[in-house]
């Protein structure tokens, strides 16, 4: 018996909207038309003087941008709800295809659609009927809003009096259940029963969430409502005072989705909507609610050209991004990265909340068989490392990301290397991956790179992954720096396999990373010519510092700034010298080095920060306990929280200690030369950008 009553509900809800859709057609071909025609031909003869095609154009404009901020509101719930991170891009497509759902063959569709979407990337049913409830609830709390503010407007409009009566008793009712605990939980257990889940209660959502959800609605509605304002205005329909007819379209869009929403066996809710809008703009039109109906539909044709074409938008991304797979992703990573950066530069002003982190630094272990002289890591070892659960969380919370430098201690100590790579291609897309290595142990490196290579074709084409074994001196020189004989031999090694692996894997770089410290400044001319003849993609070198991470503080390792200014002069004159026989983007990686070599200079020399600091709002280190760092450099003197059960990144990452951060870091509390920091404050500071794509173009 439950089973005839399934499959009679699944037939009614795929065929049955389709049915009465094309009988209410047929309905306003062969009798309403007809009927209608002659008030119809007398408004135009009316009103044609008044018509207006730029009033239709931007009746056109304001429904692509409403519908362009329509996902919003949707996207902040799976946010605030903690559904694990799925990209942006991929919601908001899903959002637009399933839209077109409500059409054929129903609005039950387009909320499977979107429920199955969920579950396909890892959310649970509960979490995703929850979100469905929420998205409707908070629509309907926009509504009200919408409806309080054209209510007052209901006489000069002329509507007929049992349809102000019963807009302001829905009104009212809105209001109540805003305030009404039981009855929210009331309306939740039903419609998540409905759906297959039961839902007691909805779970608490921050005020600040609440506002994204009611404000991103509010400007979606307000805009697909001037649109129909334009809309009628294009076919010269005219209202004195103008504001009224502004005031009831502003309430004439949400309600009539509204109550169209009821009608979930309508597809789209195709002439229920019209009629209600119909009805309540009848006073402004010659004519009455039959030109008024007639109109609105005229608008729903283009509502539906409009939703279509971004759903079209989505289809045809998809299939551009099955089809070119690492172009694609490229593109992708481009746009992410820009918007990132808008982002972080507002954000460095007070004028945005944090973006996701460009940088994502991640110390996978403290374990690490060198005994540096620069580094006292190796003395601090421990078995606190994340496991690749909470390490899959962690991931799951950032999200996207454009550089995931993977750091230790030696990170080819991790036997699940490959896993966590595999993990943070899956949940955070970045476009380089970077693995540094000390080269002790060459047979495990080529393994676990291959491995990791391998993965990275699958889960993430066109990713770049970057290995640099350490090379901070020649023969004896290097190992007694790294404080293991032989390690020189082991590192020759290392290279060799690494650069084999190359042949193989296009997006394998491999290069060579020197730690200048007063250990080998001396002799950098000598491990700069050697470095050339290594044939590796990239040689570069970075100023030994005292770090927390390293627990080297107070050790003297960092050479003069004086001495360092003069080796880096004869370095950039290597550089430069390489710089026009490359491709432009490797020439603005190569011009961004130019520019932190400089700027290293001046920070040793001036003791303070040269150009603002982006430490804990676009770069972030998460060491292997699950710390969040602001950087490796103020490290656990300003921890900003720690991983638990209950506390994933965003949460650390948008709290008030990190705030508190992140103000001390802008007031230039601190100074230092770190390297990977230093990139992503070139990005965001426009004089030193001019200066690194003018280098890039002159390539020199």
């Amino acid at each position: 018996m439950v089973k005839d009553r399934k499959k009679l509900f699944h037939l009614l809800s795929t065929w049955g909207g389709v049915l009465l859709l094309v009988l209410a057609i047929l309905y306003f071909a062969l009798e309403l038309w007809p009927r209608w025609q002659p008030e119809l031909i007398s408004f135009w003869e009316n009103s044609r003087d008044c018509a207006s095609l730029p009033m239709i154009g931007l009746s056109f404009i304001s429904l692509l941008l409403g519908y362009y901020f329509a996902p919003a509101p949707w996207r902040k719930i799976l946010e605030a709800l903690k559904i694990p991170k799925i990209d942006k891009g991929e919601v908001r497509r899903n959002w637009y295809t399933t839209q077109m759902g409500q059409y054929v063959p129903g609005k039950l569709w387009m909320i499977v659609g979107r429920i199955a979407f969920l579950k396909a990337n890892g959310t649970g049913p509960v979490k995703a009927i929850t979100a469905f409830i929420l998205e409707n609830l908070y629509m309907m709390v926009t509504l009200t809003i919408m409806a309080l503010i054209g209510l007052p407007f209901l006489g000069l409009a002329n509507v007929p009096i049992p349809v102000v009566i019963a807009l302001w008793i829905s009104a009212g009712l809105g209001v109540i259940m805003l305030f009404a605990p039981k009855i929210q939980r009331v309306i939740t257990h039903k419609l998540s029963h409905r759906l297959g889940a039961d839902i007691d209660d909805l779970p608490h959502i921050s005020h600040r969430h609440q506002a994204a959800f009611v404000g991103y609605n509010l400007l979606s509605w307000s805009l697909r409502s001037m649109a129909l304002y334009f809309w009628f205005r294009g076919f010269g329909v005219q209202s004195d005072p103008p504001f009224a007819m502004i005031a009831i379209c502003l309430m004439a869009g949400p309600v009539s989705w509204f109550i169209a929403l009821i009608m979930v066996f309508i597809p789209g809710g195709i002439g229920i909507r019209e009629g209600i809008q119909g009805i309540l703009l009848s006073g402004f039109v010659h004519g009455g609610v039959e030109v008024a109906t007639v109109i609105a539909l005229g608008q729903r044709v283009m509502l539906i050209i409009v939703e279509g074409l971004y759903a079209l938008q989505a289809i045809v991304y998809g299939a551009l991004r099955k089809k070119f797979t690492e172009k694609m992703n490229h593109i992708e990573q481009i746009f992410h990265l820009a918007g990132s950066l808008f982002k972080g530069a507002l954000a460095m002003r007070g004028l945005s909340p944090p973006p996701q982190p460009i940088n994502v630094t991640f110390s996978v272990t403290r374990r690490c068989q060198s005994r540096c002289k620069t580094c006292y890591i190796w003395k601090h070892s421990s078995d606190d490392d994340l496991d690749i659960y909470m390490i899959e969380k962690l991931f799951r919370s950032i999200g996207w990301t454009y550089f995931f430098n993977v750091s230790g201690g030696e990170p080819y100590l991790r036997d699940d290397l490959p896993e966590i790579i595999e993990l943070a291609c899956k949940h955070m897309h970045p476009a380089v991956i970077h693995i540094p290595t000390n080269g002790l142990a060459p047979d495990r490196i080529e393994l676990l790179t291959r491995r990791s290579l391998d993965i990275m074709n699958k889960e993430a084409p066109g990713t770049v992954l970057t290995i640099k074994p350490s090379f901070d001196g020649i023969g004896k020189m290097h190992d007694e720096i790294r404080g293991v004989p032989g390690n020189f031999e082991k590192l020759l090694d290392t290279i060799e396999r690494l650069k084999k692996l190359r042949e193989e894997y296009k997006y394998l770089h491999v290069g060579v990373g020197t730690v200048i410290s007063r250990f080998n400044a001396a002799h950098l001319h000598e491990i700069l010519a050697y470095a050339k003849n290594l044939d590796v993609d990239t040689y570069i070198n970075e100023i030994a510092e005292e770090r927390e991470e390293f627990f080297n503080i107070g050790s003297g390792i960092t050479p003069d700034s004086h001495s360092y200014e003069e080796l880096m002069e004869i370095f950039k004159i290597s550089i430069r010298e390489n710089m026009k026989k490359m491709k432009i983007l490797p020439r603005i990686t190569t011009a961004m080095r130019l520019i932190y070599y400089d700027l290293t200079v001046r920070i040793l020399n001036e003791k303070k920060q040269v150009i603002p600091c982006s430490a804990g709002l676009l770069n972030v280190h998460i060491n292997s306990d699950g710390s969040i760092w602001p950087c490796a450099v103020l490290a656990y003197r300003k921890k900003m929280g720690i991983l638990d059960d209950e506390t994933d990144f965003m949460d650390i990452w948008h709290s008030k200690k990190s705030t508190e951060i992140r103000k001390s870091i802008r007031r230039g509390e601190c100074a230092c030369p770190l390297a990977n920091q230093a990139y992503s404050n070139i990005l965001i500071h426009p004089p030193s950008l001019l200066k690194t794509l003018w280098i890039s173009v002159r390539g020199k």
